[in-house]
Order: C-alpha cells, then structure tokens, then sequence
C-alpha cells in the first residue's frame, strides 16, 4: 500500500503544479517503500535530497503566485513551507544516522502535511483567474 495515495481532489487545474504535486507523493511512496524494504542506503539518500529540492523549488514557486496576487495568508504559507523543508532535513540527518531501519515507516506527519498542503493549493488555484495564472506563466489545463 501506498505511503500516500493520490486523490483526485488533489489536482488543481494547473499542469505545472500537478505534475508537480505528482512528483513529490511519488518520490515520498518511493523513499517509504526504500524504507520499508531496507533499501540501498545512497538511493534513498539521493532521493530524499531530491525530494527537498523539488519542494524547495515548488513552494518558492507557490509562493511567487501568492505574492504576486496579493494572497493575505502568504506568511503563515510561508512558515509553513519552512517547517515542512525542516522536516525533510530531519528525516535526511535521521536517514545519515541510521535511524530509519528496515521495516520503519516514515513520519506520519509528512504523510498529513502534504496532503493538507495539496488540499490548500486547490483552494488556491481555484481563487485566482485564468489571466492571474498567465501573468505567473501557468494556465489550466
């Protein structure tokens, strides 16, 4: 079973960011699965670093939009983004120390961050128009 299953309510109507949403659930699924099944030690190292950079990368993204739209909660967004890379970091320090062993699950904190992170994102994109999206270089779908 999947770490975290992909729901359709996940999708917000933009490619960019869903593919990118996709992404990241399917590298966390592949790291919990590393995990699981005492898997190479560097694959999922170097995954987990991908992992934090693709997030590194979206949230700066996510963040761009908010700002560029004026979006009121784009602090506490922000904050949050921050907690969630912190949180990442941890898990590579703890993956460095040998603390995950096999048969070990990931946080489940991970698991309910991302998905409440995706649910906002659809609230999001949803708010802002088509013309909105443009002037950020995105579109629907």
């Amino acid at each position: 079973m999947a770490y975290l299953e992909w729901k359709p309510a996940f999708d917000t109507g933009v490619p960019g960011i869903d593919y990118e949403h996709h992404r990241l659930v399917d590298m966390l699924n592949e790291i919990h699965e590393l995990i699981l099944h005492d898997g190479e030690r560097r694959k999922v190292a170097g995954i987990l670093a991908e992992f934090h950079t693709l997030a590194a990368a979206h949230f700066a993204l996510e963040e761009k939009i908010m700002r560029d739209h004026g979006y009121k909660g784009l602090a506490a967004r922000r904050d949050i983004h921050h907690r969630l890379l912190d949180q990442v970091r941890e898990m590579m320090e703890a993956h460095e120390q040998g603390a995950f062993r096999s048969g070990m699950h990931l946080p489940e904190t991970v698991r309910q961050w991302l998905a409440e992170a995706m649910d906002i994102d659809v609230k999001l994109f949803a708010d802002i128009t088509d013309s909105g999206l443009g002037k950020s270089g995105l579109s629907r779908g």
